[in-house]
């Protein structure tokens, strides 16, 4: 009984080390995309409408943002729910970067179709009139 489980132990331990080298350091998967706030971001990179929207664009234009950089707050951001089960959901991202520090408020009704409220640079605030 006690080979059996030593056996099955050594087998488990090596089974781990090589799931640690095969995933561990690969950073050209995106191993997270499962989570929900990641999925959130997906939704928001693909939504064509949202990305072409004169919203976004004025506000691209008011804060200076680059298209990476937009594309990083898309991607590397925080999700957090303003109104968890409320409609229309509203949901808020942000992004620490360098010297900027970005906030932005993303809404979805039960179309799923999403819409940009606003979009703000907290460390260097910038009144921009995007209604």
């Amino acid at each position: 009984m006690l080979r059996r489980l030593r056996i099955y132990f050594t087998g488990f331990a090596i089974g781990l080390i090589m799931v640690y080298f095969m995933f561990g350091n690969d950073d050209s998967r995106d191993l997270d995309i499962w989570t929900p706030s990641q999925r959130i971001l997906e939704e928001i990179r693909i939504d064509s409408i949202l990305n072409e929207s004169q919203t976004l664009r004025c506000y691209q234009m008011c804060l200076g943002l680059s298209d990476s950089l937009l594309l990083s707050i898309w991607t590397d951001a925080e999700v957090k729910s303003l109104n968890p089960g409320g409609n229309p959901y509203r949901y808020a991202i942000f992004l620490e970067k360098d010297e900027h520090s970005f906030s932005a408020i993303i809404e979805r009704n039960e179309a799923e179709e999403q819409t940009l409220i606003s979009i703000e640079d907290n460390k260097n605030p910038t009144a921009c009139d995007c209604d």
